[in-house]
């Protein structure tokens, strides 16, 4: 009880590989919040808090890509929840709080490969409730590297 706050927390994966990876500077705001506030704004961010609006039925984020060659508008991901808001009276110490239950899950497919959600409801319990998998590029990914060449002794 003491998280009072449902707030999804979102992680970043390899598309590829599937491992968690660290995004180096990325922005991400909600769409149509005041002032389009940021949610994070770093260097370098593993995972990110993505709050819903208990008064509204969807909530879109802008996933903004900071590094050199993919800062442009045309590479802006935007992922979109539309949900179900549920208030539940906790405590009379702790007030009430609201869960929501996820109808619907899209995004935009620029660097965002594809978004897992493995439970739709979301509750104050402080766990990552969507995997978020980036399309990355490895060593062996890059050009003229040859994927069926070996290394020789």
């Amino acid at each position: 009880m003491e998280n009072q706050s449902s707030i999804p927390l979102a992680g970043f994966y390899s598309a590829g590989t599937e491992e968690r990876v660290v995004i180096d500077s990325i922005k991400v705001y909600g769409l149509g919040a005041p002032g389009d506030s940021a949610l994070t704004s770093s260097v370098r961010a593993s995972q990110v808090y993505l709050p819903l609006r208990s008064s509204a039925e969807s909530t879109a984020f802008c996933f903004r890509y900071l590094q050199k060659d993919l800062d442009t508008p045309q590479l802006i991901d935007t992922l979109t929840l539309d949900y179900d808001s549920e208030p539940r009276f906790v405590s009379e110490e702790c007030g009430a709080m609201y869960f929501y239950h996820v109808r619907r899950l899209t995004h935009t497919r620029h660097l965002i490969d594809s978004v897992a959600m493995p439970d739709s409801l979301i509750d104050n319990v402080d766990i990552e409730r969507l995997k978020i998998y980036f399309l990355t590029q490895t060593v062996d990914d890059t050009p003229g590297a040859d994927p069926d060449q070996t290394e020789q002794e």
